[in-house]
């Protein structure tokens, strides 16, 4: 694609300038500005479709049993750790 540019005197001698002193062509210097103005201005996606993208979110048929009973495995983790028996209460 060929693109026309309207630069004043100053600015396109100061920009002629600078692409000799990083050896690099006009060309490429407006390429990776428009480059960069563009995935600036692309739509973010949120958290969500991100996870959706790769796979992360979903439904499974059967879930691992820490997942499906994951308060009774964490009540069995809480009441060996305390050393009392499943229906064993403290007393006040």
């Amino acid at each position: 694609m060929t693109l026309t540019v309207r630069l004043d005197p100053d600015i396109e001698r100061e920009f002629a300038a600078v692409c000799r002193l990083r050896r690099t062509s006009k060309s490429a210097v407006v390429t990776e500005l428009i480059r960069g103005y563009v995935q600036a201005k692309s739509p973010v996606k949120s958290s969500y479709e991100l996870a959706v993208e790769m796979g992360l979110v979903g439904c499974m048929e059967s879930a691992p049993a820490t997942a499906r009973d994951h308060s009774e495995y964490l009540k069995s983790k809480l009441r060996k750790k305390s050393g009392r028996a499943p229906n064993e209460r403290r007393s006040s």
